[in-house]
């Protein structure tokens, strides 16, 4: 018997400035959901689709100096300009992923004039968030793609953001008031973390997430360069060469948050306590190390 099988893996994109120059309404996000409204806590953050013409040059820059914030991640630092907006190009293909430009609203800047604040200068960015892995036909996402550089860790930044993208992915999308705006009314918000990463673990469960499994063995391959989990000694000879080729691995820790535990189980009224007040009253631009 005789069977056909004719696939063949996709060739990686080509290592150039993907959209570069392409102006925000030209540029397709490619995503399967409806776009948010606007993601903002007040004197918080802001968080904007990710727009290589508009953030690609600022986010390249502040990446570029603090290539620390990689250690966990899969992919990065990135060497040139080109690379990252390959990086970017990649992930905007693929249809459950979208990714945020982070801006921090808190900083205050000594050439800001009262009343004339300028929110969107390049300074304020602070990293990427993000979600992927979003499946429309069970009603899910994950939140991911999460790097908040030196600078902004430690800070309002991180926990704001998730927060607001928990507001999107969960609330309803018919809101009782017209002053909100519709969410997305997913059933699962999931987040996957480095078992070894216990900070990301840690932050996870004081926004809300339970934690489902501390041991998801062998989930991911972790590509040549970054630290993993040895290869078995088992592997030998032309099997091993095969497997170092790819890389080592990692165990992941798997949280979530269902729909019943955002609006039935306190965990919304959890997150949105973490946004109440000014988060860092009085913080300097000048006096934040590695910004200007």
């Amino acid at each position: 018997m005789e069977f056909l099988n004719s696939y063949k893996a996709p060739a990686p994109l080509a290592q150039q400035e993907w959209h570069a120059t392409t102006p925000s309404g030209e540029y397709d996000l490619n995503f399967c959901y409806d776009l948010p409204g606007k993601l903002e806590t007040a004197g918080g953050v802001r968080l904007v689709p990710l727009v290589p013409s508009l953030h690609g040059p600022a986010l390249y820059r502040l990446f570029s100096k603090h290539p620390e914030g990689f250690y966990y991640l899969p992919y990065g630092p990135f060497p040139t300009y080109a690379a990252f907006l390959t990086f970017l190009e990649t992930v905007r293909r693929d249809a459950g992923t979208l990714l945020f430009a982070v801006y921090d609203l808190a900083l205050q800047f000594d050439d800001e004039k009262e009343g004339d604040e300028q929110l969107l200068r390049e300074e304020r960015i602070a990293g990427i968030v993000g979600v992927l892995k979003s499946m429309p036909l069970n009603r899910m996402s994950e939140i991911g793609h999460l790097h908040i550089p030196t600078p902004f860790q430690r800070t309002h930044v991180l926990t704001h953001s998730i927060v607001l993208l928990l507001r999107w992915l969960l609330s309803s999308p018919f809101p009782s008031s017209p002053a909100s705006s519709p969410g997305l009314g997913l059933r699962r918000v999931q987040w996957f973390a480095n078992a070894l990463n216990e900070p990301s673990i840690r932050a996870a469960q004081r926004l809300g997430f339970a934690l489902e499994s501390s041991h998801l063995a062998w989930d991911r391959v972790v590509v040549p360069g970054k630290e993993g989990v040895a290869l078995p000694a088992f592997l030998e000879g032309e099997w091993r060469a095969q497997e170092e080729q790819h890389g080592t691995g990692r165990h992941s820790a798997v949280l979530a948050v269902g729909w019943d535990d955002w609006h039935e189980k306190g965990v919304k009224d959890r997150a949105e306590s973490l946004c109440e007040g000014r988060p860092v009253a009085g913080r300097r631009a000048a006096d934040v190390p590695g910004l200007l």
